[in-house]
């Protein structure tokens, strides 16, 4: 038992929560990084591996087709279908298939895909729309719409629906044919409530005929009526008095529609509606940040539903981060890659009951999970700043010790990277072996091959004996470990790292321990979560003395 002061008392450190922090450091420096609250305990945002490396350059879209029972993807210029089935077992994607069904006159920015019930994907790049269509010849055409320019495309009652760029109208396809645009009364709709242009039409979930038409600075709520002069009536009970800053923002699913808002009035924040009066999900302290940004334009979003939580993520590329908002506990957390700059997913979709994701960062298609702990092989930067510790008499105090529980015992400390590994049989046969699989090769070096490609590997025996070539280059350290670091002037400035190394596997003890931190009157917390493996951290405490 340890002996206290009488004069000692517990203080609770708030291990769990979100990014409330306040306009300055002062009032709150609280944030989160890539971790998320789940059932009171801190648990780990999702992480990803690739799935299929090196498809093009650029990630610009990712899409599940339903009709098709295939993901479309647009990398670069060209337009693939993507069939794959993920593993849990092994946790790897397997029976991939990438087919290259067409091309796009842009080689970058943001892509918009739907698809009707004919079925006819539709793609638009912001300068033109695409059709693939099996049944036409050829079965991926640019289509002509010389009296408007195509941006955010969406599908609702047998029509798609086009944004006209730098205009007010937005414009219907024929009845599931995307390969005719009229431009008679019949085909097109006008933002009406203020003079301002069509940002994108998108349909409301779970709302029936409903849409919401989005301009710059106000949205409108549309219904299908099934007149034949024009199918949409406007709703003249209400509209929403914010439009959409960029259009790349706006996702829907379930029951919401989540966008960046702005206004003729007002800076930009981030709203939904489930079709009725729309909500605010930003905080005073988050809106003063978007308020600095310098280009809050350059963003993308997507929505995604992982295990259980409803997540709104969004990208500032510009300002070079990201934020993600939980619906079901209404709280606002950072993302970030393996530098703390912005995430890398642009564009996710859902598919074989695995989460995909694309990046403009690169040309490879992601697998996307919280069962993924690194950033395809990469730590993961989680990290947990605690909301102030302030006494009401603002005097001074001594914190003599602080800690929370946290699991530990499930994460190995040390495991191979898979690479290549040379051994030498006692004869002095070279092999090569990548994991656990030893592969065959000639005595010059190259790997035998079957006639259709296959790699031959050896069966293995036990009694068979090597000497290992390398090994300490293929052996990662795997020690997980927590970082902790005060602030003794309420966020300002922060002390360097105490490191607590956690347990390796079957050693479950749950507390972590700090001791003599020292005198202050505004202390903050900040715990980093380092290791190849998951973290579910819950409340904590620090013992004070006056």
């Amino acid at each position: 038992m340890i002996a206290r002061s009488p004069t000692s008392r517990a203080v609770p450190i708030n291990v769990v929560g979100s990014s409330t922090f306040g306009r300055y450091p002062k009032i709150s420096i609280e944030k989160t990084y890539n971790m998320f609250m789940s059932d009171d305990w801190m648990v780990p945002y999702a992480g990803y591996q690739k799935a299929i490396p090196n498809i093009g350059l650029v990630g610009r879209a990712l899409y599940t087709s339903t009709k098709l029972g295939k993901m479309v993807a647009v990398f670069d210029n060209k337009v693939y279908l993507i069939d794959i089935f993920f593993d849990f077992d092994t946790q790897m994607s397997i029976d991939t298939s990438v087919t290259q069904i067409g091309e796009l006159f842009t080689s970058t920015g943001v892509v918009y895909i739907a698809e009707n019930n004919k079925p006819q994907i539709c793609i638009s790049d912001g300068t033109s729309i695409y059709i693939y269509d099996a049944t036409l010849t050829p079965a991926f055409q640019a289509i002509s719409t010389p009296d408007f320019i195509p941006g955010y495309i969406t599908f609702h009652d047998t029509y798609f629906i086009a944004a006209a760029t730098g205009t007010n109208t937005w414009r219907l396809s024929g009845q599931n044919d995307g390969t005719t645009w009229p431009a008679t009364a019949s085909s097109v709709g006008l933002l009406q409530t203020k003079p301002d242009n069509v940002q994108g039409v998108v349909r409301v979930p779970s709302r029936g005929n409903m849409i919401m038409v989005l301009g710059s600075t106000v949205t409108e709520p549309w219904y299908d009526v099934g007149y034949q002069l024009f199918p949409y009536q406007r709703s003249s009970s209400y509209s929403i008095d914010y439009g959409c800053l960029n259009p790349a923002t706006i996702a829907y699913t379930d029951e919401i529609v989540v966008w960046l808002a702005i206004n003729e009035k007002a800076g930009p924040v981030i709203m939904y509606t489930k079709g009725d009066a729309p909500q605010k999900i930003t905080t005073d302290g988050i809106d003063y940040l978007f308020s600095q940004l310098k280009n809050p334009a350059d963003s993308q979003a997507f929505i995604y539903r992982q295990d259980g939580h409803l997540f709104y993520h969004i990208n500032f590329y510009t300002d070079n981060f990201s934020l993600f908002y939980d619906f079901n506990n209404q709280k606002i957390y950072f993302a970030s890659d393996e530098n703390v700059n912005y995430f890398i997913a642009n564009s996710v979709a859902f598919f074989n009951n695995q989460y995909y994701f694309v990046s403009k960062n690169n040309g490879n298609l992601y697998s996307f999970d919280t069962a993924f702990n690194t950033y395809d092989g990469e730590e993961i930067p989680r990290i947990r700043t605690c909301r102030n510790i302030r006494l009401p008499s603002q005097e001074y105090f001594v914190a003599t010790d602080a800690g929370f529980t946290i699991e530990q015992g499930t994460t190995n400390y040390q495991f191979s990277d898979l690479g290549n590994i040379f051994l030498i049989t006692e004869d002095g046969e070279i092999l090569i072996t990548e994991g656990s699989e030893i592969f065959l090769n000639t005595e010059d070096g190259e790997l035998l091959e079957t006639e259709d490609g296959q790699l031959l590997i050896s069966e293995q025996s036990d009694s068979e004996s090597f000497f290992l070539i390398a090994e300490q280059d293929n052996i990662v350290s795997l020690t997980p470990r927590v970082d902790m670091s005060i602030s003794t002037d309420g966020g300002e400035t922060f002390s360097s790292y105490e490191p607590y190394v956690l347990n390796p596997i079957g050693l479950r003890k749950n507390k972590l321990q700090w001791w003599q931190l020292g005198a202050c009157n505004d202390l903050v917390f900040q715990f980093r979560f380092w290791g190849f493996g998951r973290f579910v951290a819950t409340d904590g405490i620090v013992n004070i003395r006056q």
